[in-house]
């Protein structure tokens, strides 16, 4: 500053206010700097904070550093100011064949560098949900990789599981971006989406809950990182699933979905690796010869194992070609004294073709119609009254409607008015997506199961309550893919036909609910592994997760906040005692002492006359109802 400006500064001072403002702006002006840039936007600031989301704003390299710039806001947009930590992954993807020729595109781990107390490179909060960082050096030569340029990068960001300055915690979370040094990624290894993964995993996280995205675990889960060969992503995942899988392990479709968000979803079958195949077909070792014409590298795979020829070996698409070719539909139903008489009628959907009779078809291989009655559909009897449609002749047959007739249903008197249900199950036999006729040489496959509700005078929509579906079994068991019994999969319906009330539980065990095949038991117990025969069962989410079975209601209440049905009857001991219905259910998993005084205390009944498990003295609607001080939904991690 000039002599001649600090003077007319100071005689500023000694001016009247208004002069001194009118002189105090002029002297603002002049020359002497630019304005600065605008600053980054702020926002509202989080005041509560259930989820976090990371924006990348700004990722690359400077003198071969790289730095990141990015916004955190929670779920309803707003900053998120003060992340007292971070932790920032780095890595990149060498294309296919770069490594020898076959072999898979493949992540290279540069290195991790956590942000908390101290910093390894520079972390800065902007206080505006803003912050930015910088590595402590380049990326070449750490983790003795070479940074090879126009590669894919990639950026992990880990926050998360600590809390801010006030106390609030904060959700751990993932996030990522993949990027090159001239923009966006040219390539990319996008294969598995974690949605998949979580269908049946419910939330898969690892390494204390920290990691739980798929672009997480491959960043680290590489060649580069782990030590073990069978640490590298996609062996480990392959052999871990090789045990328990509630699926077909043939069909890879299970986990590798088409799915259009993933650019390389179909590199299953388009790029097989001896790395990705073996770690499978685990009797075959490609080096050696073992099981296979020696193969010492991946340059010959695609040779004989094209990628449509991997796809249909590795699908049901034939088996469903074949299947989508039979279709049973129940077209009447009427009762009289215990007797049903049922309309089947036997089509091709995809060709309109009309079958005759079941027994005048040589591919089916077994067809069978099941029928119960009434309890307000936790029926009357143990088990379900059944006929082989090819050993019952039709009482009647018009238009390529069968009439059947299945006997012995027991309606109590009083109960003409309720409602039964039919189930219908079967196999038939095809090659080359077709069906065929049954006999040596080909496949017997198991049609979906189904069902439909009856009353006296006909079909109705009106039926059993519904507490799972089809759908939400096949999140993890797939599309009806789970066979009891030989040919039963309508896990919705058709299982509790049989499996009712009227099953026993053994009295002397230790927790009775545990033993007894009623359905509402034993899929809790099965699920824990707590049934006989079903003790290495090792479900693979969260036990408490109720909404990874249970369906919701039309107005989207999951079931299992709804009041329990009055036709739910208590658990039946083989003693004669009586157990209460939602004590009965919810011992399932809360076993303990504590919890069946809890459920004492509050009107349950263990092991008690019916009369009083029947008596509807359980109060639990008190508090576990919706919006009760101990909701259901708010005491069970569901999500």
């Amino acid at each position: 500053m000039s002599i001649s400006k600090r003077i007319s500064i100071k005689r500023l001072c000694r001016l009247p206010l208004a002069g001194a403002t009118l002189l105090a702006l002029t002297a603002c002006g002049g020359s002497d700097g630019d304005s600065g840039k605008p600053g980054d936007p702020g926002g509202e600031p989080a005041m509560t904070i259930q989820s976090l989301h990371v924006e990348f704003m700004d990722v690359g390299f400077t003198d071969g550093v790289a730095s990141v710039k990015y916004r955190v806001t929670n779920q309803d947009d707003e900053v998120v100011v003060g992340i007292p930590s971070a932790t920032f992954i780095a890595a990149q993807l060498v294309p296919e064949g770069y490594t020898g020729a076959g072999n898979a595109s493949t992540w290279q781990y540069f290195g991790s560098e956590n942000c908390a107390a101290t910093c390894p490179g520079s972390y800065t909060d902007l206080k505006t949900g803003i912050y930015t960082y910088s590595f402590s050096a380049p990326f070449d030569g750490m983790n003795g990789q070479s940074l090879i340029d126009g590669a894919t990068q990639r950026l992990v960001i880990k926050l998360g599981g600590d809390s801010l300055p006030d106390g609030t915690p904060l959700p751990i979370t993932n996030a990522h971006k993949d990027w090159q040094s001239a923009g966006e990624p040219a390539y990319t290894r996008n294969i598995v989406s974690i949605d998949t993964c979580n269908s049946c995993h419910s939330n898969l996280a690892f390494h204390g809950s920290r990691y739980n995205q798929v672009e997480t675990c491959v960043t680290c889960h590489n060649a580069t990182r782990v030590s073990n060969p069978a640490n590298v992503f996609a062996p480990m995942v392959h052999s871990k699933h090789l045990a328990g899988f509630p699926q077909p392990l043939a069909d890879c479709e299970t986990c590798h979905k088409n799915d259009a968000a993933l650019a390389d979803n179909q590199n299953w079958h388009k790029i097989p690796t001896m790395e990705a195949c073996g770690s499978c077909h685990t009797n075959i070792n490609f080096p050696a010869g073992e099981g296979h014409p020696a193969q010492p590298t991946n340059a010959n795979c695609v040779a004989c194992h094209n990628a449509d020829w991997t796809a249909e070996v590795h699908s049901d698409k034939a088996n469903d070609d074949a299947l989508a070719a039979f279709e049973v539909q129940l077209t009447s139903a009427s009762m009289a004294a215990g007797t049903v008489t049922v309309g089947v009628k036997l089509v091709n959907p995809q060709s309109g073709e009309v079958y005759g009779a079941a027994d005048s078809l040589d591919f089916v291989s077994d067809l069978r119609l099941y029928a119960n009655w009434g309890g307000s559909m936790d029926y009357t009897t143990r088990s379900a009254r059944s006929i082989r449609l090819q050993s019952t002749a039709a009482v009647a047959s018009e238009n390529g409607v069968n009439s059947y007739q299945i006997t012995g249903l027991t309606v109590p008197a009083g109960t003409e008015a309720d409602t039964g249900t039919l189930a219908v199950q079967g196999r038939v036999c095809a090659a080359d997506g077709k069906l065929v006729a049954c006999g040596d040489g080909v496949d017997v496959l198991v049609i979906k199961s189904s069902h439909r509700f009856f009353d006296a005078s006909m079909l109705t929509t009106a039926g059993r309550r519904t507490v799972v579906t089809n759908e939400t079994c096949g999140n993890c068991h797939g599309d009806q893919k789970l066979n009891f019994h030989g040919a039963r999969n309508d896990l919705e319906g058709q299982c509790q036909l049989c499996h009712n009330h009227n099953m026993q539980a053994d009295a002397t065990a230790a927790n009775p609910a545990h033993t007894t095949a009623d359905f509402k038991q034993l899929i809790h117990a099965l699920h824990r592994g707590k049934f006989e025969g079903f003790e290495t069962l090792n479900y693979p989410g969260n036990i408490g997760n109720c909404a990874q079975c249970h369906t919701n209601n039309a107005d989207g209440v999951l079931s299992i906040a709804l009041p329990l049905s009055a036709a739910v009857q208590p658990m039946a001991l083989n003693d004669g005692s009586f157990t209460s219905p939602t004590a009965a259910i919810c011992s399932n998993c809360h076993e303990s002492d504590s919890a069946k005084n809890h459920m004492t205390q509050q009107g349950g009944v263990f092991a008690g006359t019916k009369a009083d498990a029947s008596a509807g003295t359980e109060s639990c609607n008190t508090c576990h109802s919706q919006g009760g001080m101990a909701d259901v939904l708010k005491v069970h991690p569901i999500h």
